[in-house]
């Protein structure tokens, strides 16, 4: 389970993406998309996600990544 700093961080991460995915703001998602991907393999490396959590995390990467290569150019 996520706490604290990191669960927010990521769930920041996260708004930031919807709210330009809501808007169709394609490529500004996409690059929220690459700082989202960035952080939670940072702070996996960081030992500061969990393997459970970070499979969970990166389940979730893969099938936003599917959705990006329709919207990316």
């Amino acid at each position: 389970m996520l706490f604290g700093k990191t669960k927010k961080l990521i769930e920041e991460h996260e708004k930031e993406m919807e709210q330009y995915l809501s808007n169709n703001y394609k490529d500004e998602a996409y690059k929220a998309f690459m700082q989202y991907k960035g952080t939670v393999y940072s702070l996996r490396d960081e030992g500061k996600i969990g393997d459970r959590d970070f499979k969970k995390l990166d389940d979730k990467i893969h099938e936003l990544a599917k959705m990006f290569t329709k919207y990316h150019h």
